[in-house]
C-alpha cells in the first residue's frame, strides 16, 4: 500500500532552511556593515589626524614667515646701525685725526731750530706745505722727520726752493706735498 504523507513536512523544512539562510545572510550584512563602519571611522580619524597635522604645518609655516619678515627687519635695522657706526667712526677720525697731525707737525716745528712754517693748506687728503728756512740741510732734516715721525703723513715731496733775501738776511722759501691719511698707524 501506498502512503501518502499529507503532513507538509518538506514544506516546513524548506521555509526552516530559507529562515536560517535569511538569517545568515542577514548577519553577514550586519557584519558587513559593522565592518564598513569600523572602517570609515578609521579614516575619519586618519583624515582628522592628518588635517590637525596640516593646519599645524600651515600655523608652523605661518610663525615661519613672520620669523622670515622680523629677520629680514632686523637684517636693515643692522645694516642701517653698521653704517651709522662707521659714518660715527669716520667722523670721530676726521674731527680727531687733523688736530693729531697738527701736533705732530709742531712737535716737529718745535725740534728744527732754522725751518717755520708760514702756509698749510689741505684738499682731499692732499697737504701743501709753504715755509722758510736757513739752510739746504735745515729743509732736508725737516723732510725727514716728517717722513719718519710723522704717522698721519705719508709721501712727503719737496717741490720748491728758492732763495729770497728779507732786510739783510738770506734764506730759504720752500714748497713740500704730502698725503694725509688721518688714521692711527
Amino acid at each position: 500500500m501506498l502512503r501518502i504523507n499529507l503532513l507538509p513536512i518538506k514544506a516546513a523544512r524548506k521555509h526552516d532552511t530559507a529562515k536560517f539562510e535569511l538569517l545568515v545572510f542577514m548577519g553577514g550584512v550586519g557584519v558587513l556593515v559593522l565592518a564598513l563602519f569600523l572602517f570609515h571611522s578609521v579614516r575619519l580619524s586618519d583624515l582628522k589626524e592628518t588635517e590637525d597635522r596640516i593646519a599645524a604645518v600651515k600655523k608652523q609655516i605661518e610663525q615661519l614667515k613672520q620669523d622670515v619678515v622680523r629677520v629680514e627687519d632686523f637684517k636693515k635695522k643692522a645694516a642701517t646701525l653698521e653704517k651709522k657706526i662707521k659714518v660715527i667712526n669716520d667722523l670721530q677720525t676726521k674731527r680727531i685725526s687733523p688736530a693729531k697731525m697738527l701736533d705732530e707737525i709742531a712737535t716737529i716745528l718745535t725740534d728744527q731750530d732754522k725751518v717755520w712754517l708760514s702756509k698749510l693748506d689741505e684738499k682731499d687728503g692732499k697737504l701743501v706745505f709753504s715755509g722758510g728756512a736757513m739752510e739746504h740741510e735745515d729743509i732736508s732734516e725737516f723732510q725727514l722727520a716728517l717722513e719718519r715721525r710723522a704717522k698721519l703723513i705719508k709721501d712727503v715731496k719737496l717741490t720748491v726752493v728758492a732763495a729770497k733775501k728779507f732786510k739783510d738776511h738770506d734764506y730759504l722759501e720752500w714748497n713740500m706735498e704730502c698725503i694725509a691719511t688721518y688714521r692711527d698707524g
